[in-house]
């Protein structure tokens, strides 16, 4: 694992309740249906737009600029005790002594991942972070497009980690190994449809064969 392309959401960051509580609170009072956490793990995607068609938000009513700002609002609201992944940081430092080049991919928007980062005291661990430029949380293919030409790293050399079949699309979009990891915003039935090792903790990164 050459370079590492770390997704941060449910991925390093044990945040999908909130990111489930946050989507509910903006869905409902625009007219949409409750969900409950399983059944938001079966609809997460991005565009996370979608999803909200999904669940009967009317985009001819609402303005979905307007609501990627308030679900910041009602995010960042709800970030006091949340913590990273309890292995998180483990993985992290194991990585780094085998030496691999770690990185953040993220669609969060890229100041916010900055600090957020900075929040949890693991800046150290990679070599660069990067998020997408707006609030829409649309793709970030190609944010990780981007990353991989700035490391001159390629295809194989690559594995991304994360928590959604967006990751598995940045993967097959690179070219790149993948992990995904069934305990964040995707249940693990529809990781596996990918045809990547799903795992339910970071304990099984360092059981699979070199």
């Amino acid at each position: 694992m050459k370079f590492i392309f770390w997704d941060w959401n449910g991925t390093l960051m044990n945040d999908a309740p909130i990111l489930w509580r946050s989507f509910n609170d903006l869905a409902t009072s625009r007219g949409g249906r409750a969900t409950t956490f399983e059944s938001y793990r079966q609809i997460y995607r991005h565009p996370v737009k979608e999803m909200y068609e999904q669940v009967g938000v009317d985009f001819t009513r609402h303005h979905f600029e307007e609501m990627a700002t308030e679900w910041h609002g009602l995010y960042h609201k709800l970030l006091d005790g949340v913590e990273l992944h309890s292995d998180a940081v483990h993985a992290l430092d194991t990585f780094k002594k085998l030496g691999s080049r770690q990185v953040v991919v993220s669609a969060l928007p890229h100041d916010f991942l900055e600090r957020i980062v900075d929040r949890y005291s693991v800046r150290d661990f990679f070599e660069h972070i990067s998020g997408i430029p707006d609030e829409l949380a649309h793709s970030k293919v190609e944010t990780a497009i981007a990353m991989a030409e700035r490391l001159s790293a390629r295809g194989n050399d690559i594995t991304v980690i994360g928590d959604s079949s967006h990751d598995a699309e940045v993967a097959k979009e690179l070219s790149a190994n993948c992990l995904l990891v069934s305990r964040g915003a995707e249940s693990k039935e529809r990781l596996e449809v990918h045809g990547f090792p799903v795992l339910d903790d970071f304990s099984g990164l360092f059981k699979l064969p070199a």
